[in-house]
This record gives C-alpha cells, sequence and structure tokens, in this order.
C-alpha cells in the first residue's frame, strides 16, 4: 500500500512539474507580445456590447430566455468563447509543434505523450476562464443581471465544459496533425454547435428534430446549466435542469477521453511511421 501511495505522489508530483513547464512557456510567449494578447481581449468583448443594443430590440417578455435576453445571450457568449479556447488551443499548438520540427523533440523528452493535451493546455485554460470572469463583470454595468452565490456551481459547470470540449479538441488536433491546414472535425463541429446549441437563440426554436440533435452537443448542456443557476429566473428555462446537465457532461468526457487520446495515440504512431511529424 506504501508503495502504491509513493507512486501515486510522484505521479502527480511529475504531472504537476510537466503542466508548470508549458505554463511558464505559454505565459513567457504572451508576455513578449502583449499587444497582441490585449487585442484578443478586446476583440472578445464586442458581442458584449453589440448585444447590449440586440436585447433592447429583441425585449426580455418570454421565459424561453428567462425573462432577460441580455444575460442569456451573454453567457453563451462568454461560455462559447471560453469553450472554443479548449476546443482549437490543442490543436493549434500541436500544429506548431509539427510545422516548426519541434514535435518529435517534445516526444522523445521523458514526458508522457497522455500528459501533452492537459500540461499544453494549462495556460489557454486559465486564459479563457479569466476572460470569461471579465466578460462576466463588464457585462454587468451594460444590464446583465447574475446570481453571484451560484458562482460555484457555475466554475464546477465550466470545468465540467472545458473538460469535455478538450476531448473534442483532442480528436480535432488528431486529425490536424496529418492534415496539416484542414481540421474537419472541429469546422464541423463549431458550425453545428454554434447553430443548434442555443448560445444565441433558445433551443426551443429549433424545428423538433433539430431538438434532439442539439442535445446531443455538450455546449448545451453547459450553456443550459450556466444559465439556469447564474440566471434571476433561470429556474423558468425549459429543458434539463442543472444537475442532469451535469451529469451529461460528466457522461460525454468518460465517453470521449478513452476514444480522442487511443486516436491521438495511433495519430502519433502513424505519424512517425510517414514522416509526418517533422514539418512539411
Amino acid at each position: 500500500m506504501t508503495a502504491v501511495v509513493e507512486r501515486t505522489k510522484a505521479r502527480v508530483r511529475r504531472a504537476y512539474q510537466i503542466g508548470d513547464a508549458f505554463f511558464r512557456i505559454d505565459w513567457i510567449d504572451t508576455k513578449n507580445y502583449p499587444l497582441a494578447f490585449v487585442m484578443k481581449v478586446l476583440q472578445t468583448l464586442v458581442p458584449i456590447v453589440t448585444y447590449m443594443f440586440v436585447a433592447k430590440l429583441v425585449g426580455d417578455n418570454d421565459a424561453d430566455v428567462g425573462f432577460d435576453y441580455y444575460t442569456f445571450v451573454v453567457i453563451g457568449i462568454v461560455s462559447m468563447g471560453a469553450l472554443g479556447a479548449t476546443l482549437n488551443s490543442f490543436g493549434n499548438d500541436m500544429l506548431r509543434l509539427v510545422t516548426q520540427g519541434q514535435l518529435e523533440m517534445f516526444l522523445v523528452e521523458p514526458v508522457k505523450w497522455k500528459m501533452l493535451p492537459f500540461a499544453m493546455m494549462s495556460w489557454p485554460g486559465l486564459q479563457a476562464v479569466a476572460t470569461a470572469v471579465l466578460m462576466v463583470l463588464l457585462s454587468m454595468p451594460l444590464g446583465a443581471n447574475y446570481r453571484l452565490e451560484a458562482i460555484p456551481v457555475a466554475a464546477l459547470i465550466l470545468v465540467l465544459g472545458l473538460a469535455a470540449s478538450l476531448a473534442i479538441g483532442i480528436l480535432g488536433a488528431s486529425v490536424k496533425i496529418l492534415s496539416k491546414r484542414a481540421d474537419p472535425v472541429l469546422v464541423l463541429y463549431t458550425i453545428v454547435a454554434s447553430i443548434l446549441s442555443g448560445a444565441f437563440f433558445p433551443v426551443e426554436l429549433l424545428p423538433r428534430w433539430l431538438q434532439s440533435v442539439s442535445w446531443v452537443i455538450p455546449h448545451t448542456y453547459v450553456f443550459q446549466a450556466l444559465r439556469r443557476v447564474l440566471m434571476p429566473h433561470g429556474e423558468v428555462l425549459p429543458g434539463p435542469s442543472t444537475w442532469q446537465a451535469i451529469a451529461a457532461l460528466f457522461v460525454f468526457s468518460l465517453i470521449l477521453y478513452p476514444i480522442s487520446m487511443w486516436v491521438f495515440g495511433r495519430t502519433l504512431e502513424y505519424g512517425r511511421r510517414i514522416g509526418a511529424l517533422s514539418g512539411y
């Protein structure tokens, strides 16, 4: 038993060291290009202002949006941006490593390939959460209303959503490593999620057969759960309850991670054989 505990401690310590190393790399890169970071943050704030005026045009008198369309859509926008970070960042980082001829160097280091997706997402994940918090805070003076006491539960929901999105991002990265430019998995998923997950309008406005499709998308459950806990009248929203949505996100992760990690491992093996891991 003692040996098992010591091995577990060693693995946790090693995982922390690897995650910290990747975090420092990304932090230094961001610090070296502060203007790009500031412009990226400012760009994410544009929809917050734009939809303030759209909300005035749409009105708030509908239970499908919790009687508050602006808060409804801000939660969708903020969540979509945060989930997009974990969807795309790992694939972009892997492609950069391939095109710069650095991926093979990473694979010969004493770092297990299974840890790469999680270690490389340490900084983008933190950045996504920080940006989401900033957008929520800035939307409050513009008219958004939140139940601040629900923030701990909302944080749990967001973390589960980020985890499910990362699993899909690993699948997309596996394809991107070999195709170099094309990214059909994430492009198709992003298109479907943007339209069917209810980020900008209630899922109930979709045709009935499309509503069924929307509930097999992890994004939909993230938006649903966050709106139910954060909106003052979130309990009137149709669809699954908060805990049903949380359970669904757990199930998505349990199903998607074994598949995505298996595909990622096979991609690295095949890429080694055909020499696709060392650039163009």
